[in-house]
């Protein structure tokens, strides 16, 4: 399996993301992008976001955010992680 097939899904993603968070009022400095792929089949690619001190970490796990990164990406799937950093992890394969 090879997550490469993704790259202009993953590319659109990358470059819609930081303004539709702008759009939001927050300033999210991303440090990178990491695209992967499942055994199963599954490409998501991570949003790796560098946190703030004067960040409030609500603000990016709203749901409402979520919400709108999702509709914003024509209905992706958008949820956010914090176990080992914190990150937005898009799902592009069909669900």
């Amino acid at each position: 399996m090879s997550a490469s097939r993704y790259l202009p899904a993953a590319n659109y993603v990358a470059q819609a993301i930081p303004g539709i968070l702008a759009q939001r009022g927050l300033n999210p400095v991303i440090s990178r992008f990491v695209l992967t792929e499942t055994q199963q089949g599954d490409a998501w690619l991570f949003v790796v976001l560098e946190a703030s001190p004067l960040s409030n970490l609500q603000d990016y796990t709203d749901p409402d955010v979520l919400h709108d990164l999702s509709t914003a990406l024509s209905g992706l799937p958008v949820v956010f992680c914090d176990s080992y950093g914190l990150r937005y992890a898009v799902l592009l394969s069909p669900g």
